[in-house]
């Protein structure tokens, strides 16, 4: 997926919601709530790692069933159609900066 800047990060987060049953409860509105919930989060993650001297990055490529693998999660029913007992919402890392000498920072208002 092209995401070597993580692979130096202090830690890596995944953030996993129980879907099927969200969207059972609430209906299909509720999609939009859990990704709301975990970028709010990603957010608070983001501050957070800017206040303690460090970075966070969103890992913008994941795959959802190494994942669920890696975590010991259903993957598939028994006639073969996925799990959507758990799913991937948003990734995250954590460490220290990686300046990208491809972006800059602008002034917030030009003086005149």
């Amino acid at each position: 997926c092209g995401q070597e800047i993580a692979s130096d990060g202090a830690f890596a987060l995944g953030m996993l919601a129980e879907y099927e049953e969200s969207l059972r409860r609430y209906g299909p509105w509720f999609y939009r709530r859990l990704h709301w919930e975990a970028g709010a989060l990603g957010q608070v993650l983001y501050l957070e790692a800017e206040a303690a001297g460090l970075r966070a990055t969103g890992i913008g490529c994941f795959f959802d069933d190494s994942m669920h693998h890696v975590l010991g999660l259903p993957g598939y029913r028994s006639a073969g159609e996925p799990s959507l007992r758990y799913q991937t919402l948003y990734h995250l890392t954590v460490g220290g900066p990686v300046e990208d000498k491809r972006l800059r920072t602008l002034p917030a208002y030009e003086r005149r």
